[in-house]
């Protein structure tokens, strides 16, 4: 009886001093957006009327910030309160210190892009006070472009689920859309890809067919002769399709009585999807912004009249930036993401830079109560 005792109080004992159970692992951190192009440094001067060659001109307003499409986009989305992330080439020059300070300081994560001591591209914007009119003095070399290998190097897929590609180098930016359409293909977690579209060449069209989304800058309908939004999107709608139709058409044919195997099954999930319909998107802060889906649904979004007009550079990023946040951030409808959009152009025409779209409500309907 006493042998009995002694094991049942060593063995409450045992049950007292068991080891805890193991605390559940951390959540995996959420995924952020990349911003694929480059930065410039820009120098802007605004004045009365248009200089006359071989004369000085006295100018009414001068300033130089970091500027570029990608480079805007991912300080509109900081400003907004989302977390991105910018590749592209970046310089160590000493004299232009003042642009990595400001990522840096404004919470863009720079630390996978490749770096060289060559001075960065540069862009000279004359802003006529008049007429509103803007004429841009750009300088910039292929070794400026982020090429096909810093890419594969720089980027870790699963960090993502949205990448925003700036239409620069269009062969080598073609080679890293197949590549995350590749890895969309085999994975199940899906990237979503959008693409600047700033010009109608084959290049840059057959990159806008690759994509989810396509941003069309206002340059290209008045390029182009066109209307209004509704001709830009469905114009453009069709040099996609007969672009595709003609690469299809250039595609080696395939033998029909190949048996399938599970190698060619693999391959076949890497190949392009022939179905998939890219949604086409065109602002304009006055006018609105018109969208087409891939069923060739129509819509738009009425545009919104800033009370003042003071800073038109960088008006499309702002559109862009402020729709990608909407649906990735608070993941609204396209349709309200692009009434938030072209609300936050507004609200930038209006003001110096984009410092103010800090002050913005970060949701639509705190725009309602302003």
């Amino acid at each position: 009886m006493k042998k009995q005792i002694v094991k049942e109080f060593i063995t409450v004992k045992k049950v007292r001093y068991l080891p805890r159970e193991p605390e559940p692992p951390p959540p995996p951190p959420k995924r952020h957006i990349l911003v694929v192009g480059r930065y410039t440094l820009d120098v802007i001067t605004v004045c009365d009327t248009f200089p006359n060659p071989g004369e000085t001109h006295r100018i009414t307003k001068g300033t130089w910030r970091r500027g570029g499409s990608a480079s805007n986009i991912c300080t509109v989305i900081r400003r907004l309160g989302a977390q991105c992330e910018f590749l592209g080439h970046l310089s160590n020059a000493p004299a232009f210190e003042g642009l990595i300070s400001s990522f840096i300081a404004m919470g863009i994560d720079i630390s996978s892009c490749p770096r060289s001591p060559k001075d960065p591209p540069h862009q000279s914007i004359i802003v006529v006070a008049s007429n509103g009119t803007r004429t841009t003095i750009e300088q910039s070399t292929s070794t400026n472009e982020l090429t096909f290998q810093q890419f594969l190097g720089a980027v870790d897929y699963q960090k993502y689920s949205w990448i925003h590609f700036e239409c620069r180098n269009a062969k080598e930016t073609k080679h890293m859309i197949t590549a995350v359409r590749n890895y969309n293909a085999r994975c199940g977690d899906h990237i979503i890809i959008s693409v600047d579209l700033p010009n109608l060449r084959n290049m840059c069209l057959l990159l806008a067919d690759l994509a989810d989304y396509v941003f069309v800058r206002k340059q290209v309908m008045l390029a182009n002769a066109y209307i209004n939004g509704h001709e830009t999107v469905c114009a453009i709608r069709e040099m996609l399709r007969s672009i595709r139709s003609r690469w299809m058409s250039l595609q080696p044919k395939k033998t029909p009585y190949l048996p399938d195997d599970e190698t060619s099954q693999e391959t076949k999930k890497c190949e392009p999807d022939t179905k998939r319909v890219p949604i086409i998107i065109y602002a304009n802060n006055i006018e609105g912004a018109s969208c087409l889906l891939a069923d060739d649904t129509y819509f738009k979004v009425s545009g919104h009249v800033p009370t003042r007009v003071l800073d038109t550079v960088g008006e499309h990023d702002a559109f862009c930036g402020a729709v990608i946040y909407a649906m990735h951030e608070i993941e609204l409808s396209l349709r309200d993401a692009m009434e938030y959009g072209t609300r936050a152009t507004s609200v930038k025409v209006a003001q110096n830079g984009f410092d103010g779209l800090r002050c913005i409500p970060k949701d639509l309907k705190g725009f309602y109560y302003l």
